[in-house]
Parts: C-alpha cells; sequence; structure tokens
C-alpha cells in the first residue's frame, strides 16, 4: 500500500509539474499570438490611412493644376474628416501646402524622394517638442495620366495607434513599444512603472540589466530582432520581485518591431483557476488513499459540471436563461472596478408574434434557436448574454471603452440581424429593437440598469422599430440609417 500511495504522489507531483509547464507555455504562446495579431492590425490601419489619401489623390488629380486653390480647399475639407493629424499636397520641387496653411520645401526629405518615384512611403518618426508624441508621415503619389505630378501626405500618431491597439489587452496592464530593430524606440504607451522610456532610447541597453529566463538571452532577441523574427522572452530583475513577459514581431513597416511587455502574474491571470485547482488536489492527497476514489471524485465532479451547465443554459437559444442570467449580471456588476464602464443591452424581435401566427412556432423556435447563435457569435467570452423570456434578450458588455464603441457594437449587431434569413419564412428575415443603458452612468445595479435600457428600448419602438437607443439620448439611431 505504502508503494501504491507514494506512486501516486509521486504521480500527483508530475502532474503539478507538467500542468504548470503547460501554463507558461500557453501564457507565453497567447502573448505572442496577441503581439502578431496586433501587428497585423497595425499594418491593416495603416494601409487604410493609404487607401484614404489615394482616394483623395485621385480627387486632386483631376484639376490642371495642383496648387491651385480649390486642391487647397479640399485638404482642409478632407482634414477634418479624417483622424490624421495634418494632410499636405507637395509639388516635384519638394514645396509642401498643409491644411493649415502652412508652407515649407520637403526635398530633403527621404519621404519626398520615395513619394515622387511614385510609391507609397512611411517617414522616419519624429517627436514633437511640443506635446512629446511621435509622428510618422504617410505619402501617396498624384497621378496625372501615368505622370507622378505631386505627392499627397499625412502625418499619423504612431504612439495613439499602439495605444489603442493594446488597451484591451491583459486590462491595460503592461505597456507596448514600437522599435526599429537596432532596438531604437519610435514609440511608447503605458506604465513602464519601474522605467520611463523616451523617444530613441535603446530598449536592449535597459534589458541588458534584467536576468533571462528558460535558456533565452538579449543576445538572442537583438538576432530575432535583426532578423525580423517573432519571439518572446522572460525577464527577471525588477524591483518588485516579479518576472515580466517580452513579446515581439515584426511590425512589416520600416524594418520596425512591435513589443508588449506584462508581468507574468497578469499574462497568467486567465489561468489562476488551474492553480487553484492544483493546490486543491494536492491538498486532498491524503483522503485520496486510491485511484479507484480519485476516479469516482473525478467523474461526479464532471457529472455536476454537466449538470450545472444544463440548468444554467436556455435549451433553446444555447444563452443563459433568466435566473442565471440576471445572477451572472448582478455579481458582474457588484465586482465592477472603480473607473469601469459596462453596457446593459436590451432587446426582443419586431413582430416575432406574427411569426409564430403566420409561420407557426417551430418556425418561431427555428428563429430564435439563429438569433440566439448570433448573439454568442458577436459579443465576448466574458460579456453575459442571456434570454428572460419570449423573444426579449439582454448582454452585459462588460469593460467597454467607450460609448463610441458600444454604438458601433449596436449597429454592427443591427446588420448582422438583418443578414440572418430563414427558408421556412421564404426567405425573409428579422430586425431588432435594442435598448441600451449603462453602467454606473445610468444605475449600478441589474435592476436599476433593465429599467433605464427597457425605457429606452421603448423609445426605439415608439420611433419605429429596427434601431437602438441609447438611454438619455434625445434620438434613435436605426439600422435603416
Amino acid at each position: 500500500m505504502s508503494v501504491f500511495i507514494l506512486a501516486v504522489g509521486i504521480g500527483l507531483i508530475f502532474f503539478y509539474v507538467v500542468a504548470q509547464k503547460t501554463i507558461d507555455s500557453s501564457s507565453q504562446e497567447r502573448m505572442k499570438t496577441n503581439v502578431a495579431r496586433q501587428s497585423e492590425h497595425l499594418r491593416t490601419i495603416l494601409n487604410i490611412h493609404y487607401s484614404y489619401l489615394e482616394g483623395v489623390a485621385e480627387k486632386i488629380a483631376e484639376s490642371n493644376e495642383l496648387m491651385n486653390e480649390e486642391n487647397k480647399e479640399v485638404l482642409t475639407v478632407f482634414q477634418k474628416n479624417t483622424s490624421l493629424d495634418r494632410l499636405a499636397l507637395i509639388d516635384p520641387e519638394g514645396n509642401a501646402y498643409y491644411d493649415n496653411g502652412v508652407e515649407k520645401n520637403v526635398s530633403h526629405r527621404r519621404y519626398f524622394k520615395e513619394g515622387i518615384s511614385g510609391n507609397r512611403t512611411l517617414s522616419d518618426p519624429l517627436e514633437s517638442s511640443v506635446d512629446q508624441e511621435t509622428r510618422v508621415v504617410l505619402g501617396v503619389p498624384v497621378f496625372h495620366e501615368d505622370e507622378v505630378i505631386g505627392i499627397l501626405c499625412g502625418s499619423c500618431n504612431v504612439g495613439e495607434l499602439s495605444q489603442m491597439l493594446f488597451d484591451d489587452l491583459f486590462s491595460g496592464n503592461g505597456y507596448s513599444l514600437i522599435v526599429t530593430r537596432e532596438g531604437k524606440i519610435v514609440a511608447h504607451t503605458g506604465d513602464p512603472v519601474d522605467h520611463k522610456f523616451s523617444y530613441g532610447e535603446d530598449i536592449f541597453t535597459f534589458y541588458e540589466s534584467k536576468t533571462t529566463r528558460e535558456g533565452h538571452s538579449i543576445g538572442e532577441v537583438k538576432q530575432n530582432f535583426a532578423m525580423g523574427e517573432e519571439g518572446l522572452v522572460r525577464l527577471a530583475g525588477y524591483a518588485d520581485g516579479s518576472d515580466r513577459y517580452l513579446a515581439y514581431a515584426p511590425l512589416g513597416i520600416n524594418d520596425w518591431m512591435i513589443c508588449y511587455v506584462a508581468s507574468v502574474t497578469v499574462a497568467q491571470q486567465s489561468y489562476a483557476f488551474v492553480e487553484k485547482y492544483e493546490m486543491v488536489f494536492l491538498g486532498c492527497f491524503g483522503i485520496l488513499v486510491c485511484l479507484l476514489i480519485l476516479y469516482i471524485v473525478r467523474k461526479n465532479r464532471q457529472k455536476t459540471e454537466a449538470i450545472l451547465q444544463s440548468a444554467q443554459t436556455d435549451e433553446l437559444t444555447q444563452v443563459y436563461n433568466r435566473k442565471y442570467a440576471e445572477r451572472f449580471a448582478e455579481n458582474a456588476l457588484e465586482e465592477a472596478k472603480d473607473g469601469s464602464i459596462h453596457a446593459f443591452f436590451i432587446m426582443d424581435i419586431d413582430r416575432f408574434k406574427e411569426v409564430n401566427d403566420v409561420y407557426g412556432h417551430a418556425v418561431g423556435d427555428a428563429v430564435l434557436h439563429t438569433f440566439g447563435a448570433l448573439l454568442g457569435r458577436q459579443f465576448r467570452g466574458d460579456d453575459i448574454v442571456g434570454r428572460i423570456g419570449g423573444d426579449e434578450f439582454i448582454i452585459l458588455m462588460r469593460n467597454v471603452t467607450t460609448k463610441e464603441a458600444v454604438r458601433t457594437k449596436a449597429e454592427q449587431l443591427l446588420a448582422e440581424t438583418k443578414k440572418l434569413v430563414f427558408d421556412e419564412m421564404a426567405g425573409r428575415g428579422i430586425t431588432i429593437s435594442v435598448g441600451i443603458a449603462l453602467a454606473p452612468e445610468h444605475g449600478k445595479t441589474y435592476l436599476n440598469l433593465y429599467r433605464s435600457a427597457d425605457q429606452a428600448l421603448y423609445e426605439t419602438k415608439r420611433n419605429g422599430r429596427n434601431g437602438f437607443t441609447i438611454y438619455g439620448e434625445n434620438r434613435d439611431i436605426t439600422g435603416k440609417r
């Protein structure tokens, strides 16, 4: 028996070690994947800016004269409708006219030489002496009858782009860097806590003062930077005693690299429940004297989880049922951190009673099932989606950044709903009416938010359905817009 218990003990310890290594590996892979995705996202954003500039350049090229008053007015008008900081039109001699009326010669700039050759161009970064923000210049050639007659440029705040990308990663814990392959900082956002970075600083000088873990080295990171390869290194030697992950990936623009640094504790936070489970599992070793008891306990736990899952879920739509949707939403609101913003949606399907009356309840059930699946796809894993009765659904969208993000999500939901078609209804679709309340602005409890969102839903229906209203706003924004 003692040999058996010893074997089980060794097995449990082996399980703990393997599980911890799996957590380390999974958290590192998640960091690398997120940084690689954000790199792709940033390239997409810059390509959107390029496409926008090329559209304006085509408009400008319609005139016979590049620097006429009409084109200068075009610069002013278009700048007001873009996120680019400044727009400038440059003639073949390098004389630049800006949307704010400033004129100067930029013929010595690299981006001018690349642009006048007929190529898209992106300048080296420049830190402003006024606001200490780092900006780059994007440029596209202006073609007239296949000849380059000038360049259209726009300046872009690289720091703001980076901050936007990483805002929701690990709830903002950590900081991001955009650097050259030589390690020189182009832009930095977030709070490094123990070091204040500055534009042009060499990050390798700072990180060489740290200790690397798991057989990695800063020399290896330098080599990956030089080759434009992604990677991750674990660093120690910080004042607070914690380790950090430094994940990096090529940006694919100007040989830049994008980096994100976060503490190992934060990166592994989503796996914390696994560690707790391991400790409980090891603590119960004294009771689990045989493998058979361990097997029974494991099977019973699986059965309980399956029963609990079944009790929490609405069978038809596969979202939370009313009881658990309300409970989980209330718990989430009680645990919300100060300063966090949550959006509470309440919605129902427009004229759903007519669907049941005309096509039958079986078709109505098919509509509810399909719409529930759509809600599951549209919202994040930590958002709470539930059906509270009939065709009425609620969603608690947790930790939103801005009210504008809520509007965007509502508009996206309306658009995706209108895409649904049902063969059982002769190819017809459905629309929804939505009411939205924000926490804590419109209430801090489930009941208060429900009341506010329900009033907003009433306003949507009063204004013709097929849209959404945020509580307290005077007008309804519909999907017909």
